[in-house]
Parts: structure tokens; sequence; C-alpha cells
């Protein structure tokens, strides 16, 4: 038989040796080894090393605690004032207490490579380890109740940053989150004066659902803390929920404010601007009448509950010849015009809702150039990072709705095909 030469046997024997590491690398056995390809080493001036673990906050109206920072984990610190230093969880900030550890300047494992992936409901008390093996130590330890963002998954593993480093945590300590849910509301009404069901919920079953988020601890969020979350940029409850209604319609000033302000929940408004100027003072509410908008004065007086947002200046009607938004038969610039005539009367707008739920890429272009960070679709879903940030589901609430489908949709419990 003739004789391979040396050379070729080193090639034969290095593409064995890869074809085995891959076999195994895929069954998990040697994980650890594997992620040196989203990893680096980098130099920080200044890290810091606790002596004694400490709790990890985040800010919002009052300080919020997130986790545990455990004694004995160098990470990386962005910024400091007279009595926390600043880190980084994900994209947001983070802050724990100065005087409880040493600061220098130190290399650390570094994530390169970062994915838009998603984030992990912590059910318990959670440990996220310095590597892919639980015999490994921890780093931190996650507060229960809480989504945090994640950045990579491999094999049982999830992967979020802390102050710079990776944290992995094992799939089975928490659950994957499928987002945020997102009711829209429109017309809200007492059931003996519902002529339709039609984008219409009787004040009811209205009082019904936000009972249900009261009784269960649930905390209403505004557009720019989703947005927030779909960054990376913000830990939330596992128990939240954002509320928003279209049109502005007088209705949900009579029936549905007083319950929201009892509850102490806060809500979306998105304004058709071009119609707050059809009544003039203040208006009595006529259930039997053609439908009823705010007015300019409704909007100053209802803003400690409701947060208003975009919905066009006149955009939303239907063509009457294809039955589609009159939005696809406006250029760009147009529909930038309109949004921008919006926007003067909710300055504060973060979130556009398509009217209809028809856009198309022009009016996402606008809506990105006028400044907007969320686009509201009718597609139902949860809001999450599988989608873009102009394209973010909702879930349409009315009287054709059960509770227990309402029920279902805010604990994450809703599939759609």
């Amino acid at each position: 038989m003739r004789k391979l030469p040396l050379v070729v046997f080193l090639i034969v024997f290095i593409i064995s040796v890869g074809a085995i590491w891959i076999l195994i690398e895929t069954q998990g056995r040697v994980f650890a080894q594997s992620t040196d390809r989203f990893l680096a080493k980098r130099e920080f001036e200044r890290v810091l090393t606790l002596q004694e673990r400490q709790p990890i906050y985040m800010k919002g109206a009052a300080l919020t605690q997130i986790g545990v920072l455990e004694a004995d984990q160098p990470v990386a610190i962005t910024g400091e004032d007279e009595v926390y230093y600043e880190l980084r969880l994900g994209n947001m900030s983070a802050f724990v207490r100065k005087g409880q550890g040493t600061v220098e300047k130190k290399k650390l494992s570094t994530v390169v490579q970062m994915e838009r992936l998603a984030a992990v409901h912590a059910l318990q008390k959670t440990a996220v380890y310095e590597n892919a093996n639980l015999e490994s130590s921890v780093i931190m330890e996650l507060e229960e109740g809480y989504r945090y963002p994640v950045v990579r998954e491999e094999g049982d593993w999830y992967i979020l940053t802390i102050a710079e480093r990776p944290g992995y945590i094992h799939k089975q300590s928490v659950a994957l989150d499928a987002g945020l849910p997102v009711l829209v509301y429109h017309q809200v009404l007492p059931l003996e004066l519902m002529s339709t069901m039609n984008s219409t919920i009787s004040l009811e079953s209205f009082e019904q659902q936000m009972g249900y988020l009261a009784e269960h601890h649930f905390e209403t969020l505004t557009a720019h803390q989703l947005y927030d979350y779909l960054e990376g940029r913000l830990v939330v409850p596992n128990k939240a929920v954002l509320l928003t209604f279209d049109d502005g319609l007088l209705s949900t000033k009579e029936y549905a404010y007083p319950i929201l302000k009892q509850y102490g929940f806060t809500a979306l408004q998105h304004i058709i601007s071009s119609r707050t100027g059809r009544a003039e003072g203040a208006q009595l509410f006529d259930a039997e009448g053609p439908l009823q908008f705010f007015t300019v004065g409704d909007i100053e007086e209802l803003a400690d509950v409701f947060q208003f947002e975009a919905h066009t200046y006149e955009l939303h009607s239907l063509n009457e010849d294809t039955g589609t938004g009159i939005v696809f038969d406006q250029s760009k610039e147009e529909i930038l015009l309109d949004l921008q005539r919006n926007i003067e009367q909710v300055p504060t707008a973060v979130s556009i809702a398509y009217p209809f739920g028809h856009y198309n890429g022009d009016f996402i272009a606008a809506a990105k150039e006028t400044g907007l960070l969320i686009g509201f679709t009718t597609t139902e879903g949860y809001a999450n990072r599988k989608t873009s940030n102009y394209e973010v589901c909702r879930y349409g609430v009315t009287e054709k709705k059960s509770f227990e489908q309402f029920v279902a949709y805010v604990e994450g419990d809703m599939t759609w095909p």
C-alpha cells in the first residue's frame, strides 16, 4: 500500500480533530472554550473590586434594587457621584454604593459580539456565573421579579453583560421573556349605551380588567420605558404592562380616566390633532351622538394620567376606492409635514400609532425623521426585540375579547401561529 506523505497525514489529522471539536461543542460539553470568538481582553482605567457583596440599584423615581454584586469580582466603572459608582448592566446604568472596595487599572474579558436578543424573567433570586459552568464563581445575583436583557445565547446559557464583563445565566434558572403586553383600547362605554362591539369595550369589562391588573400588582409603563426596554436599557418588572388608547375619544375621559386614576395607572393616548378643534369649551359627553374627541383643554387637564402621543394630524381616513389608509396615497414628504403638525400639539410624544395599522417604508422614515422612537401596529402580539421598534405589536381589546383572553395575554401566556 502506498504511504501518505507526512504533510497530508497532518492535514487529515487536523481536519479530523476539527470535526470532533465541532461535534463536542454542539453537544455543549466544552462550551466555555468556544466563547473565545466573541470575547476579548480589554484594559480599563478604573475597575472596582468589592470586599463585601453589595446591592446593585437602578435609578428611576427612586432607587430600586435589581441584584447583588459579589465580592472579589472585578467590574469596570463608567462613572460616579459622591455616593455611588456607576456600572453598565446591558445598556443601562446601574449603581453600587461607594466605600466597600478598591479601584485600580485592570484587564477584563469583554463581549465584543453582541446581539439584539431578548430578555429573561428572573422568577427567583438567580445566580450569574463567571463562566458557562455551574461550578464557576458567581459574579452577581439577579433580583426576583424582573426582566433582564441578554445579548447572546450559547448552549444551555444566556449571556448578559455586567460592567463590561460577560455573565452566564443557566437557562433552567430563568424563563425566556415573550415580550411586554401592550393593550390598545378605543371607545369605552357602559354596556347599556353600547350599540356596537367594534373598537368598543364596556365600562364593566374595563373595570374588571383594570381591577385584575391592580390586584395582581401590575405596573404601567410609559412609551419611553418601552423604548428603553426594547433597547436593553431598562430592567422592568415581570408584572408590567403598557396601556394605550387610540383616537383621543371623549368617552375615555368620561369612563376610563377615573378608573385609571383610582388605581394609579398611566396610559398612552394617541391624538388625531386635526380633531381637537371640533368642540369649543367644556363638552358634555353624548354616547348617542357623533364621536367626540379631546380638546386642547382636555389634553392639558388629563395629563396626570394620559401621556399624549402621535396619531397623525389628518391622515386617519380610508381611501374610498381602495379601502386602505390614505397614508398610502402620500409621499414621505407629505407624511412628514403631517406628523410635524401632529407633534406641535403633542410635543412630548415618543410614539406613533399608525392609523388603522396601515403604514409603509415612507411612513416609518417620516416617523424617524420627526424624532419618534416607537411605531405601534395593530398586529397582535407582544412588544419584543424580534421586530423593529417601528413595528411594535399590541393586543386590541374590545367587548368581543373574553376576560380569560385578557388574563392570558397580560400574563404572557398567549401564543400566535
